[in-house]
C-alpha cells in the first residue's frame, strides 16, 4: 500500500545516567519493564525492515487519558500544598506536538529511522508541576525523589537532544508555550 510506519517509543530506554542530552544513536539500557517493553517494539519494527520512523518521546500530556497535567489540577483541588520530585530531568511533551509531528515525518519524506520528540525546553516535574498551576493558591515543595518513592524505577536525568528532530525542518514550542496553549484551550 505504500503506508509509512510510525511507532511511538519512549526515553525510559535509557538509563538516566547520562548528564548531558541522549542522542539517536546512543546505547539504550532500560531500567524498567516499560523501558525494556518498548525496546521490544523498537527492535521488532527494526528487524522487521520496514520502512519506518521510530519517535522516542517523554512526559505526555494531551486531553485524553490521565496525565500529569490533570493530577496535578485534581490534586490542588483538595490539598492547601503539594510536593513534587525536583531531581529528574526531562523534556514535556504535548500530544499535538507529537502528532503535528509525526504527520510532519511524513510530509516532508524525512529519512526513515529514530528520532526523538518533546517540546523544548528541560524541566524537573517540580518545575512542570509549578507552571501548571501558577494561577492556582496552592503551595508546591520540593522534594528528592528518595523522599517520594514510586514501585518502578524512574530516570534521574533522560533529556533527548531535538536536534535530528529539528533538523526536518519541524519548529519545536517549548514545553511552556504549548503548555500554555493546552490550559488556555482546556478552559
Amino acid at each position: 500500500y505504500g503506508s509509512k510506519l510510525i511507532a511511538v517509543s519512549t526515553d525510559y530506554v535509557f538509563d538516566g545516567f547520562n548528564n548531558g542530552e541522549y542522542q539517536e544513536t546512543d546505547a539504550v539500557n532500560p531500567q524498567n519493564a516499560y523501558g525494556r517493553a518498548k525496546l521490544a517494539g523498537e527492535l521488532a519494527v527494526t528487524e522487521s525492515g520496514a520502512d519506518a520512523y521510530i519517535v522516542r518521546t517523554s512526559w505526555v500530556f494531551g486531553e485524553f487519558g490521565n496525565n500529569f497535567v490533570y493530577t496535578m489540577q485534581r490534586l490542588a483541588e483538595n490539598h492547601p500544598k503539594l510536593t513534587v520530585v525536583n531531581d529528574q530531568f526531562g523534556r514535556p511533551t504535548w500530544t499535538r506536538t507529537l502528532a503535528e509531528f509525526m504527520l510532519h515525518l511524513v510530509a516532508v519524506d524525512a529519512e526513515y529511522g529514530i528520532y526523538h520528540l518533546s517540546n523544548d525546553k528541560t524541566a524537573t516535574w517540580f518545575d512542570f508541576a509549578k507552571e501548571i498551576l501558577k494561577n492556582v493558591p496552592v503551595r508546591i515543595d520540593p522534594v528528592t525523589s528518595s523522599e517520594f518513592p514510586q514501585k518502578a524505577y524512574r530516570p534521574n536525568h533522560v533529556v533527548m537532544s531535538l536536534e535530528k528532530a529539528k533538523s526536518t525542518g519541524f519548529v519545536i514550542p517549548s514545553w511552556q508555550e504549548a503548555l500554555s496553549t493546552f490550559l488556555s484551550e482546556s478552559e
